[in-house]
């Protein structure tokens, strides 16, 4: 599959896959931005602490994600007025300064070179029709006392109607800072990490919870869920909650670079941001939408590659995509997963921006688990009650997009853009999909998603079968790539 940009700084430092039964005080699952900066957090602390990835550590979502460190996130704070009200959108924006901090902080402590910049941060809009959601946000940006600017010629671009751009924000490069806290995290004594250790299974034992991984049991007290989708249903009902959303990213060699990032109030969302290191890149986002929406893999990487090149007029070096959890209510899920179970936490549903919440996260998460109060627990507790505006949005954005991939592809079984070599059909009464390699080998697998059993998308580009509904991903042969399916798909079936 493609790499993003940051992916090839991986770390190299490598740790074992899990290969005994473990008992320890805490389970971190997810070794990404809340996973590791939660372990960072609790180093030499009173517990045990073991931290489980299903591949390889900051090689997911944070990996491919943008690296921008902004509190000034599209027109977030009017979006979460409508849905709650203005001292939740306060609390929201104070988390986000907060995580800044604590960022910078942390780089600063321990000398960590990742490119961390500052760089100006600014939405903007080319439709007239949104000018009055600006002068909205200006108000409430206004009310929680952030300066800002409005200068029509920032962006040089004749096209843009109205901006708002704020200063004290930054990009970085996301993988480096991880790989730091890593190599600080191995020298500790208390926490121990294993990866491609994926986890399958949590039973609730009394007093203390079993967990399965690579038909290894591991006994712990207390559970978190820092990867980016969790693999069960109960508790949380984290697939009522929210909704998956796929972008489109694209990194290009340039020649000059400038201190500013930026987003546009669109749907497809664009975004963009500069990062130097041994070379000079702009960094391109667009093509942004729902994962039951656009289905041509190919088309979506070859539109997002032609407006990158519209924009620089160089072919991109790097392309990839992300996935990010939406939620229907605009703040994340961070917590005690159920009312009656303050021993099972998770960190999730960011609203793609994980670099600030992933951090605020693994704070908050670290307080929970030291029993210290956390002024931001309660706004984003996942258990929290939902009004009028968030049903609506779970109709729209979760139920709607549901009901739309089951229904799209038992229509659409042969998908028309890769029909001659991947294509659904029924053998023996069972929906099948079947792969013909470049060597003419046939690779016939289910159908059908083990996790919720919706049916699965031929992807083009990465040759893998991939899940409109919850974005479990499978290679041809079945095997899980990503979760939230435990299972693969492999079959004995054979024409």
């Amino acid at each position: 599959m493609k790499k993003s940009l940051w992916q090839k700084d991986n770390s190299k430092i490598k740790f074992n896959s899990i290969d005994k039964n473990i008992i320890t005080d805490i389970l971190i699952i997810g070794g990404g931005m809340t996973g590791i900066s939660l372990a960072y957090n609790l180093i030499n602390s009173k517990y045990n602490i073991t931290l489980l990835e299903a591949e390889k550590l900051a090689n997911g979502v944070t990996a491919k994600s943008t690296g921008k460190i902004t509190y000034l996130q599209e027109l977030i704070y009017q979006d979460i007025i409508s849905a709650h009200n203005f001292e939740i959108a306060k609390l929201y924006y104070e988390a986000q300064k907060d995580a800044i901090r604590i960022i910078k902080k942390n780089i600063k402590d321990n000398n960590i070179e990742c490119n961390l910049t500052k760089s100006s941060t600014i939405t903007f809009t080319s439709d007239e029709k949104e000018i009055s959601k600006f002068d909205k946000e200006e108000e409430i940006l206004d009310k929680l006392g952030v300066k800002y600017y409005t200068d029509k010629n920032i962006l040089k671009d004749k096209e843009v109607k109205r901006y708002i751009m704020v200063n004290n924000t930054y990009v970085f490069h996301p993988v480096k800072y991880l790989n730091a806290l890593i190599k600080i995290i191995k020298k500790s004594k208390n926490i121990n990490i294993y990866e491609n250790s994926r986890a399958v299974k949590i039973k609730k034992e009394e007093g203390y919870y079993t967990v399965i991984s690579n038909n290894h049991t591991i006994k712990t007290k207390k559970i978190v869920l820092a990867c980016n989708y969790p693999f069960f249903t109960l508790p949380g009902l984290i697939p009522l909650k929210t909704y998956l959303e796929k972008s489109y990213i694209t990194a290009t060699k340039v020649l000059k670079i400038r201190n500013i990032n930026g987003i546009a109030n669109t749907y497809p969302t664009k975004s963009f941001r500069y990062h130097e290191d041994d070379n000079k890149y702009f960094i391109y986002l667009t093509g942004s939408s729902k994962i039951c929406d656009k289905l041509d893999y190919k088309r979506n990487y070859d539109n997002n590659q032609k407006e990158s090149k519209q924009v620089t007029g160089i072919k991109p070096t790097y392309e990839w995509t992300n996935m990010d959890v939406m939620t229907n209510d605009y703040l994340p899920l961070i917590g005690k997963i159920s009312e009656n179970d303050s021993n099972v936490l998770i960190g999730t549903g960011y609203n793609t921006w994980g670099m600030t919440n992933g951090t605020i996260s693994a704070k908050i998460l670290c307080d929970l688990i030291n029993s210290k109060k956390n002024k931001y627990e309660k706004v984003f507790d996942p258990t929290r009650n939902i009004n009028l505006n968030q049903v609506k949005n779970f109709i729209s954005n979760t139920l709607i997009s549901n009901i739309k991939a089951y229904g799209l592809n038992l229509i659409k079984k042969n998908p028309s853009w890769y029909k001659d070599k991947a294509f659904v059909t029924k053998i023996d009464g069972k929906r099948v999909g079947i792969y013909f390699d470049n060597n003419g080998n046939k690779h016939v697998v289910s159908n059908i998603c083990p996790h919720l059993k919706c049916f699965l998308t031929f992807n083009e580009v990465d040759k893998t079968w991939d899940c409109p509904c919850h974005g479990s991903r499978f290679d041809v042969d079945g095997n899980i790539i990503k979760s939230p399916s435990i299972n693969g798909i492999s079959t004995d079936n054979k024409e």
